[in-house]
């Protein structure tokens, strides 16, 4: 395990139960910490946080057993019970109820880049951690995310890539978790491919995904527990943040309020900068105006999780297959790169 801009970094091969086994005991303090602060955001007893685990276990391995298994392999090597990890792959699940506001995504057309700002929770950001999984049967991954948790954010060496925001909503959230379809998308060769992987994994969850290629081609889904809403192409710049863009649908005042001069900020934004290259993103991503509702947000109480903000800040070349990353809401600090291919990026 290497770390690179305070990140850890590990690279994970083999099949499901080796991938597991290697994620568990590489990060087997940082999951117990995830543990730890989960357990206090559900806010629910251990026998009710399993009992409601029980129900993704199934819903899991139904989606794809490779999941399930590594899942178990994570919690064996890690020491912790099962029903923790997969309650941890359906965190936003269990929070989809929750008026948080968290991420600013964007990306630029006819471009392969693609980056977010992660805002959530304080105590998250000297656990979270970035994967590099290497693999014979499909894509390898390059993913920032927050340990035991299967998928988040990142990009394949088939130039595809995927960012998503949480979405408040007040309707049961019980179908295949947002996290376990991140890593679906991840193992995806093509666009056309996400698109399939959204339609067997169904509804019931609440979570906005911005989807790109290598090509620049792209699409935006805002899933709405029964409901898929594929947002209409703004064309150049498309962003997103942490309401549904139908403003009668699901919205809680505080979270409109934030999410919306987000969303407003990165746009106008996007109007003053006229160049579509990385440099852009990063400026965009790391502004501060309207602080308390910034973009680039330092961490300040927000009911009912904690000191919320920006845990970390993310740029992507899909073509380049490599991320920029940054710790933490220094929106003057600089970026460090991985790459899905350290050894073709060196030879480079």
């Amino acid at each position: 395990m290497t770390t690179i801009g305070g990140l850890p970094l590990i690279t994970l091969s083999g099949g499901p139960a080796e991938r597991g086994e290697q994620h568990g005991a590489a990060l087997k303090d940082r999951i117990q910490g995830m543990v730890d602060v989960y357990g206090t955001f559900f806010g629910r007893s251990e026998s009710d946080v399993f009992d409601i685990a029980e129900h993704f276990k199934k819903v899991i391995n139904n989606f794809e057993p490779d999941y399930g298994t590594e899942i178990e392999a994570i919690a064996g090597a890690a020491s912790v019970n099962p029903l923790w990890i997969y309650a941890l792959n359906a965190r936003s699940e269990f929070l989809s109820f929750v008026p948080a506001t968290e991420c600013t995504v964007m990306h630029f057309a006819g471009t392969p880049i693609l980056g977010q700002n992660w805002d959530w929770e304080e105590r998250l950001e000297p656990l979270i951690t970035l994967a590099r999984i290497e693999r014979t049967d499909g894509p390898s991954i390059l993913m920032m995310t927050e340990p035991g948790i299967l998928g988040k954010i990142g990009l394949n060496n088939a130039g595809v890539g995927v960012c998503f925001n949480f979405l408040h909503i007040n309707r049961p959230t019980n179908g295949v978790p947002i996290h376990i379809l991140l890593r679906a998308i991840l193992e995806c060769s093509s666009i056309d491919a996400v698109r399939k992987t959204i339609s067997r994994a169904g509804t019931g969850r609440s979570a906005n995904i911005l989807v790109a290629d290598e090509s620049g081609a792209r699409f935006d889904m805002e899933f709405a527990a029964t409901e898929q809403i594929e947002v209409d192409d703004p064309g150049d710049v498309i962003a997103h943040t942490n309401h549904y863009l139908d403003p009668d649908m699901f919205s809680m005042p505080h979270v409109l309020e934030n999410s919306t001069l987000r969303l407003n900020r990165a746009y106008a934004l996007a109007q003053h900068h006229k160049t579509r290259d990385r440099e852009t993103m990063v400026r965009m991503l790391s502004d501060t105006e309207n602080p308390g509702n910034a973009i680039c947000q330092t961490y300040r109480p927000r009911e009912p999780l904690g000191n919320m903000g920006t845990v970390c800040t993310l740029t992507m070349d899909l073509a380049a297959r490599n991320m920029d990353i940054r710790l933490g809401n220094d929106a003057t600090g600089t970026l460090n790169r991985v790459d899905l291919h350290p050894q073709r990026a060196a030879a480079e």
